[in-house]
């Protein structure tokens, strides 16, 4: 070594009593009073170990017989030198074992240097020094390290992929062909077992799909392995660009009785608006607020996400307002909260939507009753299918489409849902009349041709049009939290214009009670059917949806809160932003509004997540792993079209993991055998 450090006695021999050159600065030596660097380590805070050094914030990943001199100094004298743990290793080793080509070339690198499993030995300090040194030395040296250096700097300018792309390229397209297949089945929801069909099918129109990948437990793998790259290629853009985040969760059973939890990232990728894709599903040892919490941390450690980047970029977390993830003691949010304080918690707003409706259920007498007999009328047709089948009978006979009604209204289920059920029984409603007729059912029909109830039909079909549109909208993936703000505002607005000016339907039925007739069915009253107070029904309404626009839950004073709390200084950030998208946007408000714009406004993302599990994961694919089920969504969820998909550097990294290309030649090609059973028919088809 050039220009040695002042040494102590016992500095600089090895074992053997020999100088070696190699030295180190005295712990005990006190630090100097301009706080400049010793003489050995002049320049090294120049460079870009030691400034990695400098600013790593875990110093105790260094061995602890180091000193932070004697770390600056075997930095700066070997560039490659990693730590992790108190253990060493070799940055360009652990780059190089995961290319292809070290096995082609011969090459075989020291297992404990590349994953960091270098550490001392020695009783005492000394001889743990001196363990380091030997060790570091012997390395430096060695053949497969100076192998390794000179394969990282060929692969630093890409030259080892397009080696092997110009020696691979033949097995390099079959495999791609063979990758697209399997992305195909994958994407489109199809079994496994229809890979081996699938390519021999394009072998038939005279495709090379090459001799090995076309069994299903191939295709299989080759669907996690696009999937989990796909996932990191996510992953990796957030946290190499500090991208603003925001996790969304749900949880739930698949038909195998296993309880999962779904996990949603909300972030600007690639540059782009921030919007909301699926991420992860994860299976739940238990469903508690503790088990879930862990196990959504560990997950976006494994992908990444670490606590430095969490604390600094994670803004904002959305769920449902189940007790476990609301809970004010132990629940998800504040355990998130405890540990990350700048956490925004957001309350899906749809679910909230629907919290508001069963408010006003409970507030507006009559409603109650048009609720029991829509659940008569769907337990009516929906269990017994002679009497669907007579429903059809009417339906034909009179020329009427016939449309499906529904589960319960105004239920657990998304308000659109409830509007549909109703328009299903206002378009049918001459078909259904005919069908209680004929069958005798003086109860339903009585109550079915009221007056009381058609204008209950109008009214509720006025409100649940509205709250459909507003729930779809809110539903958006790439809506923001000031135009969510909006939708709530105008639709509060639209409420109260309906307290005295009806809406189109309402008219209709306040023209049928003039003439007495509903789509030519006559209308007779009936005192005992509850009539629906419309100046109060819209009035709960629009006064229920201003509890979803206070943002801050956790700023509301304690005790009974004034229905209005909270709506001036809402309306007056939003008439701020409002200012803003008409003119340029200050550099320095622009970080807010990337941060205001990530806060996901519903977590309906979850639901469309758990509607895409129930679709793949049916009773006959229950034994379906989570994991591969996780990778199956997101495939299905986030995937380009077939059309869109390059499978080119799915194969690169699959060749580079060592699998097998498609024209391998060292294993023996599959064997071909119909499972039908020859038929003497065949020879005449």
């Amino acid at each position: 070594v050039e220009n040695p450090p002042p040494t102590r006695a016992g500095d600089g021999e090895d074992d053997t009593g020999r100088q070696t050159g190699i030295h180190f600065a005295s712990e005990e030596q006190p630090a100097r009073s301009n706080g400049s660097a010793p003489a050995n380590t002049e320049g090294a805070t120049d460079s870009p170990v030691a400034s990695y050094v400098n600013n790593n914030p875990t110093r105790q990943e260094w061995p602890d017989c180091w000193s932070q001199d004697q770390i600056m100094y075997f930095c700066s004298q070997n560039e490659w030198l990693i730590s992790k743990d108190k253990r060493l290793g070799c940055k360009v080793c652990s780059k190089v074992n995961s290319l292809a080509t070290q096995t082609q070339q011969g090459l075989r690198l020291s297992h404990e240097w590349s994953g960091c499993l270098i550490s001392a030995f020695g009783a005492d300090k000394a001889k743990q020094l001196l363990s380091l040194r030997k060790k570091i030395k012997e390395h430096r040296d060695s053949k497969s390290h100076i192998k390794a250096a000179e394969i990282e700097k060929i692969s630093s300018r890409n030259e080892i992929q397009k080696h092997i792309q110009d020696m691979h390229r033949t097995e390099y397209d079959t495999t791609c062909r063979v990758f697209r297949t399997a992305y195909k089945i994958g994407k489109h929801g199809r079994p496994f077992t229809d890979m081996p069909v699938d390519v021999r099918l394009q072998e038939l129109n005279g495709v090379n799909m090459g001799r090995v990948l076309h069994s299903n437990n191939t295709c299989a793998d080759i669907i996690d392995h696009v999937s989990t790259e796909m996932k990191k290629k996510v992953a990796d853009d957030i946290v190499k660009n500090r991208r603003k985040l925001c996790v969304l969760i749900d949880e739930s059973t698949t038909i195998s009785g296993k309880s999962v939890l779904v996990v949603c990232l909300r972030s600007a990728i690639a540059n782009a608006e921030p919007d909301t894709t699926f991420f992860d599903l994860l299976e739940l040892d238990g469903t508690t607020a503790n088990d879930i919490t862990e196990k959504l941390l560990a997950c976006l450690h494994k992908n990444g996400f670490d606590d430095h980047f969490l604390d600094e970029c994670f803004v904002a977390f959305g769920c449902d307002g189940a007790s476990v993830m609301l809970g004010r003691r132990v629940g998800v949010a504040t355990q998130l909260c405890t540990r990350f304080p700048h956490l925004y918690v957001w309350h899906c707003s749809n679910h909230r939507l629907e919290l508001a409706v069963g408010d006003v259920v409970k507030e507006v007498s009559g409603l109650n009753h048009f609720k029991i007999f829509f659940d008569k009328l769907y337990t009516l047709y929906h269990a017994s299918p002679k009497n669907k089948r007579e429903l059809c009978d009417c339906a034909q006979t009179i020329d009427q489409h016939l449309l499906s009604i529904g589960r319960k209204i105004l239920s657990v289920r998304w308000v659109a849902s409830s509007e549909r059920t109703v328009k299903a029984v206002w378009e049918s409603y001459k078909a259904l009349q005919a069908h209680f007729s004929s069958a005798a059912s003086d109860g339903l029909n009585d109550v079915f041709t009221s007056v009381s109830f058609v204008f209950n039909l109008g009214v509720m079909y006025d409100a649940l049009t509205e709250l459909s549109d507003l729930s779809r909208l809110l539903q958006k993936r790439d809506l923001t939290l000031p135009e969510a703000d909006k939708l709530l505002a105008r639709q509060v607005r639209v409420f109260e214009s309906m307290i005295s000016l009806p809406g189109p339907y309402t008219k209709s039925v306040l023209q049928a009670r003039t003439e007495e007739s509903f789509k030519n069915v006559a209308l007779h009253e009936n005192l005992r059917i509850v009539k629906i107070n419309a100046g109060q029904f819209f009035r709960s309404m629009a006064e229920n949806i201003k509890y979803i626009k206070a943002l801050q839950p956790d700023t509301w004073p304690e005790g009974e809160l004034d229905i209005q709390h909270g709506e001036e200084e809402v309306l007056r950030l939003c008439d701020r932003l409002k200012e803003l998208r008409g003119s340029k946007t200050p550099e320095a408000l622009k970080p807010l509004l990337k941060a205001v714009h990530t806060i996901a406004v519903s977590t309906s993302e979850c639901e469309r997540a758990f509607s895409c599990m129930n679709n793949i994961l049916t009773d006959k694919r229950n034994s379906l792993a989570v994991t591969r089920l996780s990778n199956l969504i997101f495939l299905k969820s986030n995937g380009p079209p077939l059309e869109q998909f390059s499978p080119q550097s799915y194969v690169m990294s699959w060749l580079a993991k060592g699998r097998r290309s498609a024209d391998e030649r060292e294993c023996e090609a599959p064997g071909r055998s119909s499972k039908d059973d020859p038929k003497t028919c065949w020879s005449l088809l």
